[in-house]
């Protein structure tokens, strides 16, 4: 393998890092969210947060 992969994942974590936390505000700017309340919201934001977590724990 050309690229050591804890190298890329390293950097690949830095980024995410540096991306903002999802608001219920910032959720209700998308399609689907407009009139979420503020519980629903961050419901939503926990279930994905978590789902993203899985996802990155399993590719990894």
């Amino acid at each position: 393998m050309l690229v050591k992969t804890d190298r890329v994942l390293k950097e690949q974590l830095k980024q995410f890092q540096k991306i903002k936390k999802m608001t219920p505000e910032r959720l209700r700017t998308f399609e689907g969210f407009k009139n979420v309340s503020d519980q629903e919201a961050e419901q939503t934001i926990l279930v994905m947060e978590q789902l993203c977590k899985t996802i990155f724990n399993h590719i990894k």
